[in-house]
């Protein structure tokens, strides 16, 4: 679904981007209020990290995808968030960011750990995502569970009113989860481009990876001063 929704920004259907919002919410209390989660919650020894927690721990994932989608449109610049923290461990545990991007373009980000539930009970509880992408001529919505399929969709809202929906067939997939066979895609794109293989799908790459690690340094940053950072490059 990425893939797709990639193909359409790409191919010009919602026209320039103009503001994105992104929000995920994952059940997963359980791992950042626990202090023995030390990897999780704890900057690390080097003495450079001014927190961690949830932004690093899964809102790398929504502003992968988002990055990714949009190709190379969106650059973040500056970034002003705020953060909320666990009483027990200092983990930042919800957050609300604002992302200005090359050419105006503004992003509206926030996600929190404090969905109820666990993602590993019986059921599982899954994310919630909401991602929305406005351009001149048309957005891309895309929301749902990850754990149902029949949750959300992925649809392209066209300036005249009307709605494709893409990838029907799959319904809502944020992320491959399957333990199971020779596991989820990404792994099995991992190892064929460790083969020497031509035909895997990239679907992060280190222009991804980077813009994503200064979107999350500069959150940090900016909870930290009170003020907008700009991203460090």
């Amino acid at each position: 679904q990425a893939r797709t929704a990639r193909e359409i920004v790409l191919s010009g259907k919602i026209g320039k981007i103009r503001h994105v919002t992104g929000f995920m919410a994952s059940p997963l209390s359980w791992i950042f209020d626990d202090p023995s989660n030390v990897g999780w919650n704890e900057p690390d020894a080097s003495g450079t990290m001014l927190g961690n927690g949830f932004a690093w721990g899964q809102s790398s994932h929504l502003l992968a995808w988002v990055y990714h989608v949009s190709g190379n449109t969106l650059c973040p610049k500056r970034v002003f968030c705020a953060m909320n923290h666990s009483e027990r461990t200092g983990a930042d545990v919800s957050h609300a960011a604002t992302i200005i991007c090359d050419d105006g373009i503004t992003f509206s980000m926030s996600g929190t750990s404090l969905l109820p539930g666990n993602a590993h009970s019986d059921p599982p509880v899954g994310k919630s995502i909401r991602i929305k992408i406005f351009g001149t001529e048309g957005a891309i919505f895309y929301t749902g569970d990850d754990r149902d399929t029949q949750s959300g969709r992925l649809e392209l809202r066209k300036e005249c009113g009307g709605v494709e929906v893409h990838c029907r067939d799959l319904g809502f997939e944020f992320e491959d989860l399957d333990q199971e066979g020779i596991g989820p895609e990404s792994l099995q794109s991992f190892i064929d481009a460790c083969l020497g293989r031509k035909d895997y799908y990239v679907g992060a790459d280190s222009s991804v990876g980077l813009k994503t690690i200064q979107t999350i340094d500069a959150m940090y940053r900016s909870q930290v001063s009170g003020n907008a950072e700009d991203v460090m490059c």
